[in-house]
């Protein structure tokens, strides 16, 4: 894409932190050719995306989800392309933006509103051929670029931590309806293992102080209270830590997996070098997950019992992982993105 200043625009589309890191290895090479403006809708999401500004040179929200507002938004732009992460499905956004639109890291859930929504875009990047099936089904032109949650730059956000001595167990990105289930395993390893710690990360700061209670009887910090090695149990409450958290595990698991959110991103504790465990529901990290457990840096439980088992065993070396060599199939990927983007 060359040409005036108005046609080297991409307006890129996220909806709030987890699909701005996903996007951050080719934001990273299609800053430095466009000018990339980055909007977002989750108001959480703006103190991190504030920090985040070598990935973009013009930052906004996203406007209420109204036919004049998009329009306005896309006139004080003039992008030669609107690039939409993952699956932000807004109708006024899609239906009244004039723009080429390109939806990456695309994955297929099936139903109507999504058949509707896909014929928006002229160009669909998709994780793996069998969501390139769903779409081109859809009428829509479709690719294969595979997932860019394999593609994860090298964390440059420090995140230090007064850690008492003993193992790790980091839970990150977790739910409320996951808080007993990890609270329970921890109690139980714990009796076992007296030097075990556990870092809990809630998917949503607000849930932070609901997750401290869970808790009750070990002496329990939140992260921007904490400030000796002297605890047990770790809420963070902060944003845009994780990935900096999981470098001080010994095993991680990953949350949406123990309620049916279909899971969030499997790989961020592999490439910090720690093996991670999820449970049943991954349908939307099926080929993380796929790979992983293939790899055997992943590993699948599908009750408490299950859980707590895989966790001893990690935890005491009874059991065996290894930690897969990503550079290649990484560069792969964001090769085939950004030939199509650029």
């Amino acid at each position: 894409m060359s040409g005036s200043v108005e046609e080297s625009t991409l307006w890129f589309h996220c909806a709030s932190v987890g699909e701005f890191n996903t996007a951050k290895p080719i934001l990273k090479e299609l800053v430095r050719r466009y000018k990339v403006v980055l909007t977002y809708f989750s108001p959480r999401a703006k103190s991190y995306l504030e920090s985040q500004k070598d990935y973009y040179h013009q930052l906004r929200r996203l406007p209420v989800d109204l036919p004049w507002t998009v329009r306005r938004l896309e006139e004080s732009i003039k992008p030669k392309a609107i690039v939409v992460v993952e699956r932000e499905f807004w109708p006024c956004f899609l239906t009244f933006t004039r723009s080429k639109k390109i939806l990456i890291n695309a994955y297929a859930k099936g139903g109507f509103w999504e058949r509707l929504m896909a014929k928006k875009f002229h160009l669909v990047l998709c994780r793996t051929d069998q969501d390139t099936e769903i779409y081109t089904s859809y009428g829509v032109r479709a690719l294969t670029c595979g997932n860019l949650k394999l593609v994860m730059e090298k964390e440059d956000r420090e995140v230090l931590l007064q850690l008492p001595e003993g193992r790790i167990w980091v839970a990150g990105s977790l739910h409320p309806e996951e808080f007993s289930i990890i609270a329970s395993a921890f109690r139980i390893l714990r009796e076992e293992m007296k030097d075990l710690r556990l870092i809990a990360v809630p998917r949503h700061v607000s849930q932070a102080e609901k997750l401290l209670t869970f808790f009750r009887g070990f002496r329990v910090v939140l992260r921007t209270q904490h400030s000796s090695k002297d605890w047990d149990v770790m809420v963070v409450d902060t944003l845009g830590e994780l990935r900096g958290l999981y470098r001080y595990g010994h095993v991680a698991f990953v949350g949406g997996t123990f309620c049916k959110k279909g899971g969030h991103n499997l790989l961020e504790p592999v490439y910090a070098g720690v093996p991670v465990v999820f449970g049943p529901y991954t349908q939307k990290v099926k080929d993380l997950e796929d790979f992983l457990v293939t790899e055997g840096a992943g590993f699948k439980v599908r009750s408490l019992h299950e859980l707590i088992h895989t966790l001893r065993a990690l935890l005491t070396g009874s059991m065996t992982f290894r930690i897969p060599n990503m550079s290649s199939l990484a560069e792969e990927i964001r090769s085939c993105y950004l030939s199509q983007l650029m």
